[in-house]
């Protein structure tokens, strides 16, 4: 049987993935911007400062972001997924303790080596060991969860703070990231031979060759993708997608108050941000199983690039609403994008070793860019110089993609 009560087990491994990255991703990341102001106000530092803490979770994630397939071959995949995503969240509350900027660099450190094991990575590798159709859309809905997250507690975030303090606000939504992490510990199995199911759309082979294993998949192992361009270009638009988006978004609540926006409107702003990134998720893995990688790559991107174009202009003025929303397109497509292009390049009989290196230069852009979009902040008094940066870089991305992403032998 390859359903358990009549749904495909797989989903509800979707579903649980969903709410862990609700809290990895749509707390410990999207809601970093919301502590910007009180903890510098509080700490008497620098953005740049503060930003260089966002930089520090991205590159202790980055770090380990090479080690994940060869963690998974040695010890059980659950037990680094649940205790990544514990770990990260007792360092998330412990910044409340935190007494100056120095202790929140080391918890950091703690925080995105922590999240990256029960993150993007390890929720895409569970997909695309699950899925060998719907893959786009399983990825898609899993992703979604950054994106809910960052909707339902970045408004409360700022109630939060404005209530009881940003060291409260630390408390609490820490441990509401532990608690969105017992689905997946319940529910987590690494592959669907592990249950004695076949993966989603694999029709192939006798009950007796399932129990072999999983079916060797088309495609690239890591040192042959080192030797191809295809890989590297893959990487740059990783690196380019994720470090543009998150360069403007971990600096969102201070850019919207900058530019007239209250508070409370400024946080709402974010929250519709946040609502086209969930709803961008969901709509490009189901478009990506449809007309496939290279167009619907082609779409996001353009869309991304309107938004960020739109970005620079915004003010207290109606051209928010589209600009955030078509930002939030942006924003998704790293997490959503990134692996569809990595199969459709590289193919998946090694995808998490592969996806590994990808995701390298997925967190190597928040490592760059917040701390880049604070100076430059500093230094002009506004973040327009960061916005044509990143306008350029997306650019390039999508000329590189088109190159990139043409047909081939493990390509859809």
């Amino acid at each position: 049987m390859t359903k358990k009560s009549g749904i495909y087990y797989g989903w509800f491994l979707c579903f649980a993935s969903m709410l862990m990255l609700a809290g990895e991703t749509g707390i410990f990341i999207n809601c970093a911007s919301q502590f910007l102001k009180p903890v510098t106000a509080a700490l008497s530092i620098s953005r740049a400062q503060f930003s260089l803490f966002v930089s520090i979770v991205a590159f202790a994630s980055m770090a380990m972001c090479p080690f994940i397939g060869k963690l998974y071959n040695k010890v059980n995949p659950h037990i680094v997924t649940v205790t990544g995503g514990v770990l990260a969240g007792c360092a998330w509350m412990a910044l409340s303790f935190a007494p100056d900027i120095k202790v929140f660099y080391i918890l950091a450190l703690v925080i995105g080596g922590g999240s990256v094991l029960a993150g993007s990575v390890a929720s895409t590798i569970l997909m695309n060991n699950w899925f060998h159709v719907s893959k786009g859309a399983a990825i898609g809905i899993a992703s979604t969860g950054s994106g809910i997250g960052s909707m339902v507690f970045n408004p409360l975030t700022s109630k939060l703070i404005l209530a009881f303090g940003y060291q409260a606000a630390y408390r609490y939504l820490g441990l509401i990231a532990i608690v969105l992490l017992i689905p997946i510990a319940i529910l987590y199995r690494y592959r669907p031979e592990d249950m004695g199911l076949k993966p989603l759309g694999d029709n192939s082979g006798s009950t007796e060759d399932k129990q072999k294993g999983p079916v060797e998949q088309k495609g690239m192992l890591r040192s042959e993708a080192f030797r191809n361009p295809r890989f590297w270009g893959v990487c740059f638009i990783a690196f380019a997608l994720s470090g543009t988006t998150m360069g403007i978004f971990s600096q969102a609540m201070a850019l919207f108050t900058d530019t007239g926006f209250a508070p409370a409107k400024a946080a709402m702003m974010i929250s519709l941000i946040s609502f086209s990134m969930a709803i961008s998720k969901i709509l490009e893995g189901w478009l990506n199983d449809r007309i496939g990688t290279r167009i619907n790559f082609i779409i996001v991107v353009i869309i991304a690039i309107a938004g960020m174009l739109m970005l620079s202009a915004v003010g207290d003025s109606m051209l928010a609403y589209p600009a955030v929303v078509m930002f939030g397109v942006g924003l998704a497509s790293c997490f959503v994008m990134s692996p569809l292009i990595t199969v459709h390049a590289c193919g998946a009989r090694d995808f998490a070793n592969i996806y590994g290196i990808v995701t390298v230069f997925i967190h190597l852009g928040p490592v760059l860019t917040p701390t880049f979009s604070g100076w430059t902040y500093d230094v002009t008094g506004s973040y327009h110089m960061a916005l044509i940066i990143y306008t350029a870089l997306l650019v390039a991305a999508l000329l590189i993609g088109i190159l990139v992403l043409k047909k081939n032998e493990y390509a859809d």
